[in-house]
């Protein structure tokens, strides 16, 4: 099996619907209903499943979730909102920072990027704690990262893949 992934645009208001609709998209992406457990990290797993790599990504407007038998995964995928200039300043290096200000959606470029970097940090099984220690998606040596088309321009996607 390759990497496989799939998007669900929709309106969920709660993160309760959320979490549903994405267990609900991964039991199609696998062929079958699931049951979702995470470890010690929070990364969610398939026990039913053990040597799949799962990634799982929700917000308000879509779910996102992404599987691979050969290696690490991680997928993320945001929709628009608000973005403080302080977050930007933590988690975006210069030429970042500049893409951002030079873009003609500044909040949107933002999650451009921030949905790269957290598909790898999700990859590595450290999350969003792992902020610091990676602050360039684009020069993970680890991995490949690919944006992903949601179809839709309040909502952006990406998703990384561990080298084997």
């Amino acid at each position: 099996m390759t990497a496989r992934w799939r998007v669900e645009l929709g309106e969920w208001k709660t993160l309760v619907e959320q979490r549903e609709a994405a267990y609900r998209l991964l039991g199609q992406l696998v062929g079958g209903s699931v049951v979702v457990e995470h470890d010690a990290s929070g990364a969610p797993f398939l026990p039913a499943l053990p040597d799949l790599h799962v990634s799982i990504s929700h917000c308000r407007k879509a779910v996102a979730v992404a599987v691979n038998e050969d290696a690490a995964i991680g997928i993320d995928i945001e929709s628009r909102r608000r973005v403080s200039s302080g977050l930007v300043e933590r988690v975006c290096t210069a030429m970042e920072r500049e893409a951002i200000e030079a873009a003609a959606d500044h909040e949107m470029e933002f999650l451009r990027f921030w949905t790269c970097k957290e598909a790898v940090l999700k990859m590595r099984r450290t999350g969003i704690r792992g902020f610091g220690s990676m602050i360039d998606a684009s020069s993970a040596a680890d991995c490949i990262v690919e944006q992903i088309d949601c179809g839709c321009a309040d909502v952006v996607a990406a998703v990384a893949l561990a080298k084997v």
